[in-house]
């Protein structure tokens, strides 16, 4: 049998949930546009509610202080990563169910938003769901990783989100919400993908050629110093005057605004960690495997596609991973150049000083790169071999 011990990471998700009671669940608002009155999760929430949300965050907490012999180390992350979620989903359905309650009938303006409580309450979820991750096996890292999620997508279809002022900005927005989705993925992915046609081979050149190396990486490294919005800035009016020299790249809409220097960008952003995880992993690769293959008579571009890029693969989906989360987060900003993607809810909602609105286009953000981030680790760890997996981890940038 197998004792537990204690988890710091885990022992503070249920310190921040607990901490999280001391503020507002809910505010009520007299508009979209004004400050609200906070209600905290007792005030509002049926006394089940509050019962449930104090059992999942002390059971999680018994997991890990008591003397658990009878369970094994696995099953206890993998209950507490289930805790994590459930505390995720209690809190959004929560948040609804007290919306439908404290609505005035008589202020159809009335909006019900989030305080900080929710968000505290979440974040203490999520955390959970962190601790538990490492800890458990394949087919239990899918269900911790995307319970949660799932539920959350299938509530929101069903409508039982439907008063909270969050769900409202939706509704009024929801046929451009879903073009806006689509711009946002097809910019974060098409930069990713050029960024991998162009990163992997400047990875294998710094390798393969010393002279490269410096000249390579000094240019990848300069780009990301350079602030996302002022590099948009750099592109505008280069951009601006070709499209106004030639005419075919008008005709295939490149200008100084809107897609086509958002995706340079991106793509510029996303080189360093695919160029520098196809390095490091090709330059950490055990010398005598190399041996080997030019004793067997492989050739320099067969030992490249035969060995070195196979085991190397973990590491590059590593640095593939980085890009596209990057990818995702830096897509927002491209929305103030016309590029579109979620940041035009962002930038609106600032506009406006909507908070609501901002949140419409600042979760979708947060739950694609989230999103991605599980898929690829998950990718990576399917294919990697298990006793390549813990020095492949430690590699990931």
């Amino acid at each position: 049998m197998n004792s537990t011990k204690a988890e710091p990471v885990a022992v503070a998700g249920v310190v921040v949930g607990l901490f999280s009671l001391l503020f507002g669940f809910v505010q009520l608002r007299p508009n979209r546009l004004s400050n609200g009155v906070p209600f905290h999760l007792w005030q509002v929430g049926a006394p089940w509610e509050f019962a449930l949300f104090l059992a999942l965050l002390i059971g999680a907490l018994i997991l890990e202080l008591a003397a658990q012999r009878q369970l094994s180390s696995e099953t206890t992350a993998f209950l507490r990563g289930l805790m994590g979620n459930l505390l995720i989903v209690l809190v959004f359905v929560s948040a609804s169910v007290s919306a439908a309650h404290i609505q005035p009938p008589d202020k159809p303006f009335a909006r019900i938003s989030f305080a900080p409580g929710v968000w505290l309450s979440a974040l203490s979820g999520y955390i959970l769901i962190l601790s538990s991750l490492k800890r458990v096996g394949k087919w239990r890292r899918i269900v911790v990783s995307f319970l949660a999620l799932t539920l959350l997508v299938i509530l929101s279809v069903s409508g039982v989100f439907q008063d909270l002022a969050l769900f409202k900005e939706y509704l009024a927005r929801r046929s451009r919400f879903l073009q806006q989705l689509v711009n946002h993925l097809v910019l974060s992915l098409s930069a990713t993908g050029l960024a991998t046609v162009v990163g992997i081979p400047l990875g294998i050149w710094a390798f393969r050629y010393v002279r490269a190396e410096k000249p390579i990486f000094a240019v990848v490294n300069t780009v990301q110093t350079i602030p996302s919005l002022a590099l948009f800035g750099l592109l505008i009016a280069p951009l601006a005057y070709l499209s106004h020299r030639f005419a075919f790249l008008r005709s295939l809409g490149i200008g100084g605004i809107g897609w086509a220097p958002a995706l340079i960008a991106l793509t510029l952003y996303a080189l360093l960690p695919i160029a520098r995880n196809t390095y490091t992993s090709l330059k950490v690769l055990d010398p005598s495997i190399i041996e080997a293959g030019k004793g067997m008579g492989m050739g320099r571009r067969q030992l490249l596609v035969d060995i070195e890029i196979p085991l190397s693969l973990p590491v590059i989906l590593g640095g593939l991973r980085t890009s596209l989360v990057q990818a995702i987060g830096n897509t927002a900003v491209a929305a103030l150049i016309g590029a579109g993607g979620f940041g035009v809810f962002i930038f609106q909602g600032l506009g406006q000083a909507a908070p609501d609105l901002i949140l419409l286009g600042t979760l979708p953000t947060i739950a694609l790169a989230v999103l991605t981030d599980r898929i690829m680790q998950l990718l990576i760890r399917i294919i990697t071999p298990r006793g390549l997996r813990v020095v492949a981890m430690e590699t990931v940038v």
